[in-house]
């Protein structure tokens, strides 16, 4: 059985199997999830961490309305909150790697996971370039389509699926031979 379905069991069960513990492993698990997909609308750190929590307290509120993954659910919602934000305010800024790498410096992750998601970015830093490791993250983290991707970058479609897969060949061509 997988973790998903170990989680939705544990949520929509009738007995109280310690539901804290249960939604605080899924904050742990979808946090730098969420807060990276946040991060490609919203510029300021601060409004990165209030969408993150409002998030977060709408599954939590909403939980028994999920049907769809939990991944896709927190994805789908993150980015309509950052998009509803942007509205609000209309301020259309995005995110550089670098600001990305001081948030995920900066922020406390509990979870193994998140630091080998970080040594692994900047694992990639030092093999290929930011634009296209931008590409290699919306694509597998956000899961965003290469046609999502080009109109977000004002590129190409086959100008993104061509980085895209350059960057990840160039890049465990030079992982293999280490």
């Amino acid at each position: 059985m997988t973790d998903e379905k170990k989680l939705f069991r544990a949520i929509h069960s009738k007995s109280k199997e310690e539901p804290e513990a249960t939604f605080q492993y899924i904050y742990i698990k979808y946090k730098p999830l969420i807060t990276f997909v946040i991060a490609q609308y919203i510029k300021n750190i601060s409004d990165i961490e209030d969408i993150t929590q409002e998030t977060f307290i709408s599954f939590f509120n909403n939980v028994e309305n999920v049907h769809t993954s939990i991944k896709s659910y927190l994805t789908m919602s993150c980015k309509n909150m950052a998009l509803n934000f942007l509205k609000k305010n209309k301020n259309i800024t995005y995110v550089d790697m670098e600001e990305f790498s001081l948030l995920c410096e900066n922020a406390t992750f509990d979870n193994l996971a998140n630091d080998r998601f970080i040594d692994l970015i900047n694992d990639m830093k030092r093999i290929i370039s930011e634009e296209d490791i931008n590409i290699i993250l919306l694509h597998l983290i956000a899961d965003l389509k290469f046609e999502q991707i080009a109109l977000k970058l004002g590129q190409n479609v086959k100008t993104i699926k061509t980085r895209y897969y350059r960057a990840l060949k160039k890049y465990k061509k030079i992982k293999g031979a280490e």
